[in-house]
C-alpha cells in the first residue's frame, strides 16, 4: 500500500465515489434503452447506484472472511497468492449481490415491455460478479505489488500538492478497477440487452 497515507475517505467522498459511475452507467443504459422504448421510467439512471454500494460493502465483508479462511484453514503464505484469491472470491461474491439488487431493479421497469426480461436479472448477476470480481483482482494486486503504480501515484501527488490526501490515493488506487469493471460488464450486459431489444421488436411486431 501507499506509504503514509491512511485511506479513510470521508462519507462525500464514498457518495460521489458510487454515485457518480452509477448514473453515468445508467444515463448510457437509458439512452439506448430509449430509442426502443420512449416509455422508459427516468428511474433507470439510479438503478446502479443501489448495486455498487451493496457489491462494496459486501466485497469488503467477503475479502475478510475469505482472508481468515485462506489464512488460517488452507495456509496460502505466499502473499500475491492470498492477494489474488482473496479479491477474486471476495470480488464474484459482492459483484454478484449487486448484480442480483440491480437485476430486480431494472426488471421491474422493464417487465411491461420484454418478455424475456429475468434473463436480465441472470446476466445482471453474472456480468457484475465477473466484472467485479475481474477489476478487484487487478486492482489489488497492482496496488499491493505494482513498484510502478505507487511510483506514479507519489508522482501525481507530490505535482499537485495532494499526497496525503486520503481521498485522493483511495479514487487512485480504485482506477484500474473502475476501468475494467465499467468494459467488461458493458460488454456482457450490453450484448443481452441488444438482444432483448431486438426480441422485444420482433415480439411487437
Amino acid at each position: 500500500m501507499i506509504d503514509n497515507v491512511q485511506l479513510k475517505p470521508d462519507l462525500a467522498f464514498y457518495l460521489i465515489l458510487f454515485v457518480l459511475p452509477g448514473v453515468v452507467i445508467g444515463l448510457s443504459q437509458w439512452l439506448l434503452l430509449l430509442k426502443k422504448i420512449p416509455t422508459i421510467s427516468w428511474l433507470w439512471i439510479l438503478s446502479n447506484v443501489p448495486g455498487l454500494y451493496l457489491a462494496f460493502i459486501s466485497t469488503v465483508v467477503a475479502c475478510f472472511v475469505n482472508w481468515a479462511f485462506i489464512i488460517n484453514l488452507l495456509q496460502v503464505n505466499h502473499e500475491l497468492t492470498q492477494t489474488f484469491l482473496i479479491a477474486s472470491i471476495g470480488g464474484a461474491i459482492g459483484g454478484a449481490v449487486g448484480g442480483i439488487i440491480t437485476g430486480i431493479i431494472q426488471h421491474l421497469l422493464i417487465r411491461k415491455n420484454f418478455s424475456v426480461n429475468r434473463l436480465w436479472i441472470i446476466t445482471s448477476t453474472l456480468g457484475w460478479s465477473v466484472s467485479w470480481s475481474l477489476g478487484w483482482t487487478v486492482a489489488l494486486v497492482i496496488d499491493f505489488h505494482s513498484p510502478i503504480f505507487n511510483a506514479i501515484v507519489k508522482a501525481v501527488g507530490s505535482f499537485s500538492g495532494i499526497l496525503h490526501n486520503s481521498n485522493f490515493a483511495f479514487g487512485f488506487t480504485l482506477l484500474p478497477f473502475a476501468i475494467i469493471f465499467g468494459f467488461v460488464n458493458a460488454i456482457i450486459t450490453g450484448k443481452v440487452l441488444v438482444r432483448l431489444l431486438r426480441q422485444s421488436k420482433q415480439t411487437h411486431s
